[in-house]
């Protein structure tokens, strides 16, 4: 990318050379110019932050291993907490809210 830039082709060149978005193309450019080739490095820290913990996550993919070694489908049962009708302490549960009646 750098390259191409120092022999004369324009952003939209490249960026059809590259198979990306001109954007793209001019964003690491920039960073090029302005950090040298400390800018190509990954800056890292950016993404989604995970919603469950590695301990969690090597669980999972135990449990799915464990299933495929003894050679049964994994069909388990997973039961997520349902939400009570709000203002009642004992009743049927229900999925969602339910509106007060009138």
């Amino acid at each position: 990318m750098v390259e191409s830039s120092w022999i004369g082709l324009r952003v939209p060149a490249i960026a059809d050379e590259l198979r990306c978005s001109p954007n793209t193309v001019r964003r690491w450019l920039h960073r090029f110019n302005l950090m040298g080739l400390h800018g190509l490095e990954d800056l890292g820290g950016r993404g989604r932050r995970r919603r469950i913990s590695e301990a969690e996550r090597s669980r999972v993919i135990g449990l799915a291993n464990r299933c495929r070694r003894v050679g049964r489908p994994c069909r388990r049962t997973v039961s997520w907490p349902r939400r009570r009708s709000p203002g009642r302490r004992s009743g049927p549960l229900t999925p969602w809210p339910q509106r007060p009646a009138g």
